[in-house]
């Protein structure tokens, strides 16, 4: 499809005359990244269908202890605050991705449930780690910087939703738009968002995420709320868009511990 799309976009650019072959040329590389980023995101998910097949082949493990190499492990959230009270006893922190459909499914469908219960009854904060897809970070990386931006007035968590609320969102244009229907200051979101502030910080997410040894979203890891500043140890986790039921035994299995 890339190539198709690009040997397209090329023959239109011989036909245009020369002062506007650089603006096309442009436009030509930000539609073939916006390409490569969609392709990645259909990669990652189907990858996690074929993982959730094999599962359904076999006999369902208990969340949380199919990789136990990955419980004990720590991990930090990303910069933005989480939700939830400071005195919760469990955190939840969710490894996602904004280009990623099974995590628009879980935002849309399971993540509303899991706050009802956990998060507003004070039990339990969630938060969020960034793994955006590295290999065209133009576009994947910039609607995670977008949500940073939002947190610098407020509204990490608005932005949040808004970016899975529709299709994926990485023109500065889209992401613009974006904010300006949850009431942020356009001009200060630009010039954030322009600026790059925020890539060393997803980048570092990435690697921490990649050390980890999880190379799909969404992953869901419940621990116990560590002090502020310092990671969270993996006590369960959840990989995959599951029903409720799933996320809510691992849950009580830790707030259990936590009592």
């Amino acid at each position: 499809m890339l190539k198709v799309t690009a040997v397209a976009l090329l023959a239109i650019l011989s036909l245009s005359p020369p002062q506007s072959r650089d603006a096309e040329i442009e436009a030509l590389k930000r539609e073939v990244a916006a390409l490569r980023a969609q392709q990645e995101g259909m990669a990652r998910d189907l990858q996690a269908i074929k993982q959730l097949l094999q599962s359904l082949m076999q006999p369902a493990p208990s969340p949380g202890n199919e990789m136990p190499g990955l419980v004990g492990a720590s991990i930090a959230p990303s910069q933005r605050a989480p939700l939830g009270a400071a005195s919760a006893r469990v955190m939840i922190l969710e490894i996602s991705d904004y280009h990623c459909g099974f995590c628009r499914r879980h935002t849309q469908q399971t993540f509303p449930r899991i706050y009802e219960q956990y998060v507003k009854t004070g039990q339990a904060q969630y938060g969020f780690v960034d793994f955006p897809i590295t290999q065209a970070p133009q576009v994947g990386f910039k609607p995670h910087e977008a949500a940073l931006c939002a947190g610098e007035q407020g509204k990490a968590w608005e932005m949040h939703t808004q970016l899975f609320g529709g299709s994926p969102a990485s023109t500065t244009e889209a992401l613009v738009a974006k904010a300006s229907a949850i009431g942020l200051n356009t001009s200060a979101f630009t010039t954030c968002l322009n600026s790059g502030k925020y890539t060393a910080a997803i980048q570092e997410s990435v690697g921490a995420v990649q050390r980890l040894g999880v190379g799909g979203t969404p992953m869901t890891l419940i621990g116990l709320t560590p002090e502020p500043g310092q990671p969270m140890k993996v006590a369960k986790f959840v990989y995959g868009a599951h029903p409720f039921e799933a996320f809510k035994e691992a849950i009580d299995e830790v707030l259990a511990e936590a009592r």
